[in-house]
This record gives C-alpha cells, sequence and structure tokens, in this order.
C-alpha cells in the first residue's frame, strides 16, 4: 500500500481520535517533507489562494501524491458564486424526502463527512453534492425555486476545532471509511500490496462481467495481494484512495466512466481501460483508419459523411449486398444494422446520420460465429467462438424477446488457427498494451478484423470456460505486474 498522511494546522487538532504517526502538522509537510508518493488528506482550516492549505494539496501534487482535495477543487471552491444552480440532472435525482422537507423558495443547509450525512434518508443527495463539492467536512446549503430546480446558495468547509463531540466521532467514522486505513487497531486486517478499485453498475442490462466473474476477479486480486474494491460512478471523488482502477462496466467516450478514468490516469493509477484505449477502441472510424494505416485486414469498408450525398448504387457496386451500415461508438451490436436492398441501405444512412457525422459501411461477411482473443499487454489470455443469435445474422439479437446471444465455445489459444491468434495481435499492437478483445471473422483462408474492444466480456461460464479460475489470475497478475513497473519495483 502507499504511505497515507493526514495535513492539519496544528497537532492539537487531532488530540480526540486515535494517535498515529500519519498525522503531520502542515508547517513540517510543507517545510521539507520529502515523501513522493503516496495518499494525503489536507485538513487544513484554510484553502485560500496561497495559504498553507492551499499549497499543502499543491506541493502534495507536485511530489506525485494523490491528494484530497485535489488543487482543481480547492480552485472551484475560491471561484464559488452565491447562487449557482445545481445541473437539472442532479436536481431531479435529489432524495424524496429533501424534496417533501423543502418547500419552495425555502433552503436547507446538509453538512457533509466525506460525502456522507448523519441523515441515514439523504445519503444519496450528500453523495451527489460531494461529486462537485469534494471537501472533508463541508457545509452546503441548497434552496429550492422549482419542483426541479434548485440552486447552491453557500459552500463552506468546516474545520476541526469547529466539531463538537458528536460531530467528532461522525467525522472519524467517515474518515475511517473514506481512507480504508488503518486508524484503529485491527490485528486482523490482511496487509496488501496495493488497492484495487473494481468500476461496475449493478443496474446495468449488459455489463462487461457477471456477478460470477466479478467474485472471481475479487478472489484471484486477493489471493495475488490486491485489496479489490468494488465502486459504482457515486465513488468517482474517492478515485484517488486507490493505486489501480479496473473497469467493469461498458464504456464509452461520454459517458462517467471515460471521465473516472481520465480522472484516475491524472491521479497517478494504473487505469485499465485507460482513457485513451476508451477513445481509441469506441470508434470505429479511428479503428478503421488505425487498422489501414498498419495493413491489418478488414472486411471492404467505405466511410460516409451524413451532410454529403450519399451514392448509394456506387457502395453497392464497392461493397455488394446486404452492406453493414454501423454508428462509430456503437457497442454490444447496438447501432449495427443489415441493408438488404438499395432501399433500405438509404433508409439506414438517413436515419443513423441523424446519430453521427460519419458512418460506416461494410460488405457482409456471413459466418456461423466470431472469433473473440482476449489479449492483455500483448498475451493471449483466452480464446473463443461467439455462435449468431438463432435466426439472426449477429450474435447478438436485442429485440427477440428470448434467446438475444448465441452459444460460446471457448477453447485452448492453441486450438485456434494460426492467423487467427497472429491477425488479432498484430491488431491489439495497433492500439496498445491494454485488455482487449479483439473480434475476427475467418472466412476459409481470409481472416479479418471486426472490432477491438477496450473492455471485453468476461463472464462466468463463458470466456472461463476452458481455463477456468485461471483467467482471472492472470489478468490480476498481469496488473499487479503493471503496478509493480509503476512503482519502480521492478
Amino acid at each position: 500500500m502507499k504511505p497515507l498522511l493526514v495535513l492539519v494546522d496544528d497537532l492539537t487538532l487531532w488530540s480526540p481520535y486515535y494517535p498515529t504517526s500519519q498525522v503531520i502538522a502542515i508547517e513540517d509537510y510543507l517545510r521539507d517533507y520529502a515523501e513522493s508518493r503516496g495518499y494525503v488528506i489536507n485538513l487544513c482550516r484554510d484553502y485560500s489562494y496561497l495559504s498553507a492549505g492551499y499549497y499543502g494539496s499543491l506541493l502534495a501534487e507536485a511530489r506525485g501524491g494523490q491528494v484530497f482535495p485535489s488543487v482543481r477543487a480547492i480552485r472551484e471552491l475560491n471561484s464559488f458564486e452565491a447562487g449557482q444552480a445545481l445541473p437539472l440532472r442532479k436536481g431531479r435525482k435529489l432524495d424524496q424526502r429533501l424534496r417533501q422537507s423543502v418547500a419552495l423558495g425555502e433552503s436547507r443547509t446538509l453538512r457533509l463527512y466525506f460525502g456522507q450525512t448523519d441523515d441515514v434518508a439523504l445519503e444519496g443527495t450528500a453523495r451527489r453534492l460531494f461529486e462537485t463539492w469534494a471537501f472533508p467536512v463541508t457545509d452546503i446549503t441548497l434552496k429550492r425555486h422549482q419542483p426541479d430546480v434548485w440552486t447552491i446558495e453557500s459552500v463552506s468547509v468546516v474545520a476541526l476545532d469547529q466539531l463538537s463531540d458528536e460531530e467528532q466521532t461522525l467525522f472519524a467514522s467517515a474518515l475511517d471509511k473514506f481512507s480504508h486505513k488503518i486508524w484503529r487497531n485491527r490485528r486482523s486486517l490482511k496487509r496488501y500490496k496495493y488497492d484495487l478499485a473494481i468500476l461496475v453498475n449493478p443496474d446495468e442490462k449488459l455489463p462487461p462481467s457477471n456477478k460470477g466473474a466479478l467474485k472471481a476477479f475479487d478472489k484471484a486480486g486477493r489471493d495475488l495481494g490486491l485489496n479489490v474494491d468494488f465502486i459504482s460512478y457515486r465513488d468517482a471523488a474517492r478515485i484517488g484512495e486507490y493505486d489501480a482502477l479496473f473497469i467493469r462496466e461498458t464504456t464509452r467516450v461520454d459517458h462517467h466512466t471515460y471521465a473516472i478514468a481520465q480522472a484516475a490516469e491524472n491521479q497517478g493509477l494504473l487505469v485499465i481501460d485507460s482513457p485513451t484505449d476508451i477513445m481509441r477502441c469506441s470508434n470505429k472510424v479511428y479503428l478503421h483508419e488505425t487498422l489501414q494505416r498498419h495493413q491489418v485486414a478488414t472486411p471492404a469498408t467505405r466511410l460516409i459523411m451524413a451532410r454529403e450525398p450519399c451514392d448509394a448504387d456506387s457502395i453497392i457496386r464497392d461493397l455488394g449486398l446486404p452492406v453493414i451500415v454501423k454508428v462509430p461508438d456503437g457497442s454490444f451490436s447496438i447501432g449495427v444494422e443489415k441493408a438488404r436492398d438499395r432501399d433500405q441501405l438509404q433508409e439506414c444512412i438517413t436515419r443513423l446520420s441523424q446519430r453521427s457525422a460519419i458512418l460506416l459501411l461494410q460488405e457482409f461477411m456471413p459466418t456461423d460465429y466470431d472469433w473473440r482473443i482476449g489479449i492483455m499487454n500483448n498475451q493471449v489470455l483466452y480464446a473463443c467462438r461467439y455462435f449468431m443469435a438463432k435466426s439472426h445474422w449477429q450474435i447478438y439479437n436485442h429485440s427477440a424477446r428470448s434467446h438475444k446471444s448465441g452459444n460460446a465455445d471457448a477453447m485452448s489459444p492453441e486450438k485456434v488457427p494460426k492467423a487467427v491468434i497472429r491477425t488479432a495481435l498484430k491488431a491489439a499492437r495497433c492500439m496498445g498494451d491494454g485488455f482487449y478483445g479483439v473480434d475476427l471473422k475467418q472466412s476459409g483462408d481470409r481472416v479479418v478484423i471486426i472490432e477491438v474492444n477496450d473492455n471485453p466480456s468476461i463472464d462466468k461460464g463463458v470466456e472461463d470456460l476452458y481455463s477456468g479460475h485461471a483467467l482471472y489470475e492472470n489478468i490480476m497478475r498481469i496488473m499487479l505486474l503493471k503496478l509493480d513497473q509503476l512503482n519502480g519495483r521492478q
């Protein structure tokens, strides 16, 4: 684990809490503390520009630490103006109890302890406010103007010496939960080498990993010395607590998965999938251009601009019929359609052009199954065949009432045709050294790349059918290796 430091204005302020060498006076930290990496929680009273509290966070970042609150958060606090509107999405999601207790034109002040509040019914509201105002202890006043329209009237930081005995208990409990560190004796707590956050969304209909796979990742990580913690987007402000982030939620660039990945990478975490991988793999136009430049085989492809006239006859001459029409940022076969004739082609292009300025058109290659080769750090981890959904031309059929996906057949990579493995590795190297699921089609001697996924599915009973628990161990072992390299241990 990385070391943790807590910065306070004066050590006497820590006297109500469990004594620990992890607490240091701000002046000592600013003067000569040379720790280059670690977690820093800044509990100073004053965060104003050029104050000791401001410099505490600034130097912690400069020394390679992961600090809370960040300098960016401090800047946002210092530039706050009363009456800022709460984003409509957050206003709509405020807890029903808060809506019921605050009439139109009235205000309510909430005290947040690391994003928690003493009113259990308002925990959701506290988390949402903490996403924006991420400070140790804050008083935030909200005013209600319309049913879903709220403004933030004030945001004030609460100092340690302003807390009552009861509030000190709430603070200590929240800090303990937030930091995941040792503030009291825990003799039975197992020590781990690194802290790993796995980002999941329990409400996602088609998650990259089912519950069985997540349990297997948890066990494999802990067996190898990784302290695994499952988080959701609500925990985004806590990402600096960890050494690594492993995303097991479907990723998109215009999505919180990308924002969290970017925030984690900015704070020095190992991130799988990295924001670069999300950006590169989620857009089929980028993928096509990259594979073409590196001479990796793909189906015959045309890119068309949505605002320019479409020459359907020319497309049909080049690609034949049917034609596959793709929105560049689709996933799980969403945004991929098949045009069987000229009229359907024009209709698909007209409709899908409303979603994207560029569309990708490809020849249709009918096969009984698609290959998926799982690659991480340029190593083949698994091989799987995904068969087409019943009476459908894709492996997913989202319109079906049942049998939405076809069967899957995992096997030893050694049994996969060498041309498939060779092409998959070449495509993965074009994207980087992250964790990829490379989709391919094989027709006779012809092998082509369909997609390179940055967030490949790993489901219990599917991708692990051949290698079992070893698949999860291999993924966690590579993450451990990358963490050691990142921390200069190899």
